[in-house]
């Protein structure tokens, strides 16, 4: 007597998208307190379009206590939040904002008081009296203890942003985590001043008949004039404030600022406007500079990764990350000299997670013992082999406290869904914090990690089979790209973690998914982004077309029937690629491109394009726009009304040149979505009409 076979689940877009979809809900957004006794965390929302709740739990009792449940998030001004969650200096209270109220309570989630209103950005000061702010493009304090706020800056308005990133800033210049700082002894803040009024307003439309507006923003477009950012500092007592740095007539960016140890000096990140020139300077609170290091690449300087200097020894010496040879590594550097030793090796360092300075150990998150894995590495500070705390494969992220032995991970692979795990640095027991619940039911099938021979070396690739594959049968390929240059600390879409459920929706509708890391791609090079430098579409594109050559070569590949798919700089890819190798693809998926680097803003385009101005040949070389009459595959376009990213008019511009080259293509938006796509209905929409169009086009 034989037992039934038990059929297998079919997934389904409600499985992948879903107020608790199959995945689970797993926690997010672990703060440590800086003594690493507790640690707060995010819980998705229990209703749609419901902010997160935040608990806080105690790692040495293993209690666990409601800090928020949020009335609602706001997004504010900028494209990323910014310090929500913020735990006082001696471990003991909580700053927090809720739609924008500030919140102080005790280190239990008890207490909770209401502060000020309309905060953003908050930070404690040293003797964590009194907490900084901004509201209304001003900076200013509140006591903690008599909730009386003062006004520290006054010369905020819609076109003055004191000590808040702008648009600019906070999306393109991934080095500024805050626009302002506390001085050590707590007696002034230093802070960056935007003048936006340079800026060109550009209009977003928000089409829909309840809302319908008109928001106003500042978008520096290639070539245009950007933000005028001074570096100042305000005494908190006085309220006067003095100008250390006007970046405005040198056209420069002023990046992220800190302190030295003593507080006799503010030390700013200073990069000029071709992004080929990069100082960290010290100066003066009376405004004498002193150049500390510099770097400069005949190309472009990456700043995306560098942060403020992490001081040793009293601020003799600083730890700072950079791209300056072969690889992103972290380096020791004497203050006074500026003289840099390397003290990590060949693999890439992608931030500094926390420094022990009496054990003489940093501890880095590095893509080691491979380019497509993500570990904890433990690094002498004098240099030397490194410990990696996480062994094995695939990608292991991790949140520290400044002290304590605890840290929270969480890893996944190709094949293994997220494991959120509390895991002590000494060893010991381990406390699962979370578990994606058991996808068996679904017979997903395999990812495969390969590596594809190119005319550059290796490129690092994937592919997702169904259960059951069959090397005999014949099966279209979706290939699923982005392509364009990515930080260090975001990795490439090859790392070998997990993905989601989507390439395993198209697998078991009879899809091979493919993606492969163009030769721009691999960040395990400093080298390798350099390709990127006024070659923005046919270096991605080669990426493309070398994994296109392998599948074709696959028997089980259905070479006539492989479509290409990315969303943002891989919508471009996609829009590129079927318009300047039109013969390679049969269809594709072209998600908020970019049609024309003449349309994207100047912190990004300038640092891999130059100016428009100086380097015109080389915009019209890497446009969709002039090669629009040699499309031949089918191809649908995708975006969001009110992208503030990639604006609309890059998909209406295609359209056009489309339309006049007589070439049909097929166009859908999303009414007020942003660069990407949210809420459920939206989201399962996205993922139908993308299923139903490869099933129609490749099928």
């Amino acid at each position: 007597m034989f037992a039934a076979a038990v059929l297998a689940a079919q997934l389904t877009i409600s499985d992948i998208v879903a107020l608790h979809p199959a995945t689970g809900s797993p926690p997010s957004a672990f703060t440590w307190s800086p003594d690493g006794s507790r640690y707060i965390y995010s819980l998705p929302p229990t209703r749609e379009h419901g902010p997160p709740t935040l608990r806080v739990r105690d790692v040495r009792t293993g209690s666990d206590r409601l800090l928020l449940a949020a009335k609602s998030e706001s997004r504010g001004s900028r494209s990323r939040a910014i310090a929500q969650i913020v735990w006082s200096h001696d471990s003991r209270h909580i700053a927090f904002l809720d739609n924008g109220s500030l919140h102080v309570a005790g280190a239990d989630g008890g207490h909770d008081t209401v502060l000020a209103n309309d905060a953003d950005d908050p930070q404690w000061s040293p003797d964590d009296r009194r907490i900084a702010y901004v509201h209304d493009n001003d900076l200013y304090d509140v006591a903690v203890n008599t909730h009386r706020a003062t006004r520290l800056t006054f010369d905020g308005s819609p076109m003055r942003i004191n000590g808040d990133p702008d648009w600019l800033y906070s999306e393109e210049m991934l080095s500024v985590q805050h626009a302002y700082r506390w001085s050590p002894n707590g007696a002034a803040i230093a802070y960056l001043s935007f003048d936006e009024s340079p800026v060109t307003p550009f209009p977003i439309q928000n089409y829909l008949p309840t809302i319908n507006t008109v928001e106003e923003q500042r978008y520096p477009l290639a070539g245009r004039k950007n933000p005028r950012v001074q570096l100042r500092y305000v005494n908190v007592r006085t309220h006067v404030w003095h100008t250390l740095y006007d970046g405005g007539p040198h056209d420069d960016y002023v990046l992220d600022l800190d302190w030295t140890p003593d507080g006799s000096r503010v030390v700013d990140e200073i990069l000029d406007r071709s992004q080929k020139h990069f100082r960290l300077v010290a100066f003066t609170l009376d405004g004498v500079a002193r150049t500390i290091l510099h770097e400069d690449n005949a190309d472009f300087v990456d700043v995306d990764d560098v942060k403020p200097p992490i001081w040793l020894d009293h601020g003799r010496q600083f730890l700072w990350i950079s791209q300056r040879g072969d690889v992103q590594a972290l380096y020791r550097v004497d203050t006074a000299t500026g003289a840099a030793r390397r003290i990590t090796g060949s693999y890439p360092v992608a931030a500094v997670e926390r420094v022990d300075e009496r054990d003489g150990v940093a501890y880095v998150s590095a893509y080691y013992h491979s380019r497509r894995d993500v570990a904890l590495v433990r690094v002498p500070l004098r240099g030397g082999a490194p410990t990696n705390l996480t062994p094995g494969d695939g990608s292991h992220r991790v949140a520290m406290p400044e002290r304590g032995n605890w840290y929270v991970e969480t890893s996944s692979s190709f094949n293994s869904p997220p494991v959120i795990a509390l895991r002590n640095l000494r060893g010991g027991a381990t406390r699962v914090l979370f578990r994606t619940p058991d996808l068996s039911r679904f017979d997903l099938g395999t990812v495969r990690r390969l590596e594809i021979l190119s005319k550059w070396g290796m490129l690092d690739a994937q592919l997702t089979v169904p259960a059951g594959f069959d090397p005999a049968k014949k099966y279209p390929v979706v290939v699923e790209a982005y392509g364009g240059p990515l930080p260090v600390s975001w990795g490439v879409p090859s790392n070998d973690s997990w993905k989601g459920l989507w390439p395993f929706l198209l697998a078991q509708h009879g899809f091979l998914s493919f993606t492969v890391d163009g030769p721009a791609s691999n960040n395990d090079r400093t080298a390798n982004a350099r390709r990127f430098y006024k070659h923005m579409g046919v270096i991605a594109m080669a990426g493309q077309l070398a994994g296109l050559a392998w599948l074709k070569d696959q028997t089980y590949v259905d070479a006539s029937h492989i479509g290409l798919f990315g969303w943002s700089y891989g919508g471009y890819l996609t829009a590129f690629t079927l318009t300047h190798a039109p013969d390679a693809y049969a269809a594709g998926i072209a998600g908020a491109p970019p049609a024309d680097w003449r349309f994207y803003d100047t912190g990004y385009t300038e640092r891999y394009m130059g100016m428009p101005q100086h380097n015109a040949a080389a915009y019209q070389a890497t446009s969709v726009l002039p090669a629009a009459s040699k499309l031949k595959a089918k191809l649908l376009i995708l975006q969001g009304t009110s992208d503030d990213n990639v604006h609309l008019m890059n998909s209406i511009s295609l359209l056009e040149a489309f339309m006049n080259a007589g070439k049909h293509v097929e166009y859908y938006v999303y009414p007020g979505a942003r660069h990407g796509v949210t809420g459920i209905a939206a989201q399962r929409d996205r993922y139908a009409r993308m299923l139903a169009w490869w099933e129609r086009t490749l099928h």
